[in-house]
């Protein structure tokens, strides 16, 4: 009796620190974005450009320094979108892990065996909906984007210069038409 009650306490502390470090993740990815627009309004664009060199008499100077700048704004994008999706993907891989590890620990009827498989059916579900609802926005804003769904909140972040009310107003149908989360815990923001 006393070995049950401590495999018990031992599946919920687990449990606890899978749901702990969801949330730190959620929070991390929450304060790198306001990091990111400080940084873009302190005058970061500003120090790109120094150095580069550009035409002052030639016609085709400022479209090629258009040009540039929307390459290296889309890489830079491209980079921000790839590193948020691999570390949310480590992240889910490792709490999927943690939970599989403790399901094969624990007894096989057991209460704690069966929140367990919810727990990582839940996990499932969340990974698939995150996934599907990038599809669906990145179809029809033709733009990339990130969705972290966690607990009954969900973000939503897209390329710089593709939120507008008509946007905006696409985001809010796929999230809430797919998920469980009320609309005023939605946020959606640009990266």
């Amino acid at each position: 009796m006393n070995l049950l009650i401590k495999r018990r306490q031992l599946i919920m502390a687990t449990l606890v620190v899978a749901l702990g470090s969801a949330v730190f993740v959620n929070w991390y990815f929450t304060n790198s974005d306001n990091k990111t627009v400080e940084e873009s309004e302190t005058g970061s664009e500003y120090v790109q450009s120094i150095g580069e060199a550009k035409y002052v008499n030639s016609d085709n100077a400022k479209t090629e320094a258009t040009t540039q700048n929307a390459t290296a704004t889309a890489s830079k994008n491209t980079d921000y979108f790839t590193t948020v999706k691999l570390k949310r993907t480590k992240a889910h891989d490792e709490a999927l892990a943690d939970m599989k590890a403790l399901l094969k620990e624990a007894p096989e009827s057991s209460k704690s065996a069966e929140e367990i498989s919810e727990s990582i059916d839940s996990l499932s579900k969340t990974i698939k909906l995150e996934a599907d609802i990038e599809a669906l926005i990145s179809a029809k804003l033709k733009c990339q984007c990130v969705v972290m769904i966690n607990n009954d909140n969900a973000e939503v972040v897209v390329t710089k210069g593709n939120l507008n009310d008509a946007s905006i107003l696409q985001i809010m149908d796929a999230v809430l038409n797919n998920t469980d989360v009320k609309a005023e815990n939605v946020k959606i923001s640009e990266s």
